[in-house]
């Protein structure tokens, strides 16, 4: 027993000795990444469509010139492995179910925006929903990103 503290402080005294570790060949420091640099700044990891209002909807499902634009997202984005697909409603968007209007957000709307993207392909699990309050946009909008790595074959 008394035999592994002295083995201990033989070990410490001996890396005291050493100093401080010397950098392996070929080491280099790690520079950080500038301020502000995300995926989302990306333009090789994200893909990304923005939606007006107006037109986006036709009841509680998608209209044709929507789900034409998103099939234009889903194909430019077919170059990535999608980590994340984020669906952005930004503005003035009505979302207490008064009505059917253009700005109404229902869940069932979003709902149909979510169930398109999953029969295309992607992943129900990588699919968020986070809204953006900007007092700047006058008109709602519905921005969908999708964010990924550069897929490798």
């Amino acid at each position: 027993m008394s035999r592994i503290p002295s083995l201990l402080t033989c070990a410490v005294a001996t890396l005291l000795a050493c100093g401080p570790l010397a950098a392996a060949p070929g080491d280099q420091a790690v520079k950080p990444l500038p301020p502000g640099t995300k995926a989302a700044d990306d333009p090789e990891r994200v893909r990304s469509t923005t939606l007006p209002a107006r037109g986006l909807f036709a009841g509680d499902q998608l209209s044709d010139s929507a789900r034409e634009r998103l099939t234009e997202l889903i194909v430019a984005a077919n170059e990535l492995d999608v980590e994340v697909a984020l669906v952005v409603p930004s503005g003035p968007w009505q979302i207490d179910g008064s009505g059917e209007g253009e700005r109404d957000l229902t869940p069932a709307r979003l709902q149909s925006v979510r169930r398109f993207l999953t029969q295309r392909g992607v992943d129900p699990k990588r699919i968020f929903v986070e809204s953006r309050i900007d007092a700047k946009l006058k008109e709602p909008q519905l921005v969908v990103q999708m964010v990924g790595r550069p897929a490798t074959d």
